[in-house]
């Protein structure tokens, strides 16, 4: 039998390392192939899906759902601030933040987590069979307290040294949702895009509780877990139906899903 540090590199390198120099690769040879047919829009796309793709855990399809959303709202002229609750290595963080330079927007991209990990689940994201509903069935016992780890000096790394980002277009808020998010509201102001990615219930819960109101008509919430944690499923489908929200949920065909707020 193998060491177990050995199946654990083996795992991380077969689950994130290798998808990760997949979708570098296939991004990279899309702009090629975008610039040779001439097609700005989609090569400057694929540009930036190609920086983000290394600091990010979402896959493929989260980043271009990412990008279209806040492209959307950029083409659009939806009035907010970027703002994502739950960063990791900075990969989703600097696709909304290279979207607002590419267009020269006045717009703030707040970056919110940790930079702990994951907190401790609850009760709430615990498998309960009598209410279980396919898909979100990835639980407690799934995802431990602590993963999904990106540091505050990796992540300030990536948006103020690498990508050049000035202090005052790009926030970096460390520490827990339940002690930010109630505190900072007020200097966010209006929100165009609120990008929840904290697995759990209660962090889900406290994202949608302390910013959803700030959110502009035409404004985008796009939940990462929606369709893989319990928790955060249970915490959305609570806010909506408490708030009478009849929005369509859309799935990203990866897990997660997002909806647009009625104007």
């Amino acid at each position: 039998m193998l060491p177990k540090k050995w199946v654990s590199a083996c795992g991380e390198f077969l689950y994130r390392q290798l998808p990760k120099k997949q979708d570098s690769l296939f991004f990279l040879l899309a702009r090629v192939w975008y610039t040779i047919l001439g097609d700005k829009l989609n090569a400057r796309k694929m540009r930036i899906l190609g920086i983000a793709r290394p600091y990010s855990m979402v896959g493929r399809n989260g980043l271009v759902v990412t990008y279209d959303l806040a492209e959307s709202l950029e083409q659009k002229q939806i009035q907010g601030a970027f703002v994502e609750c739950g960063v990791a290595r900075g990969g989703c963080s600097a696709i909304m933040a290279l979207i607002n330079a590419h267009h020269k927007s006045d717009r703030i991209t707040w970056l919110f987590d940790s930079f702990e990990g994951l907190p401790k689940p609850t009760a709430e994201d615990e498998f309960n069979p009598a209410e279980f509903t396919p898909p979100g069935d990835r639980h407690s016992s799934d995802v431990q307290e602590g993963c999904c780890l990106g540091t505050y000096e990796e992540v300030s790394a990536l948006m103020f040294s690498k990508l050049k980002f000035a202090t005052d277009r790009v926030r970096l808020v460390r520490g827990w949702f339940q002690s930010t998010l109630h505190r900072e509201k007020n200097n966010i102001g209006k929100i165009a895009f609120l990008r929840i990615d904290g697995d759990w219930y209660e962090s889900t819960k406290c994202c949608l509780e302390n910013l959803y109101d700030a959110l502009a008509p035409d404004g985008y919430v796009y939940i990462d877990d929606y369709n893989s944690c319990i928790g955060c499923k249970k915490a959305a489908d609570e806010f909506m139906q408490k708030r009478g929200i009849q929005a369509k949920l859309i799935s990203d065909r990866r897990g997660g899903a997002y909806f647009l707020k009625s104007s």
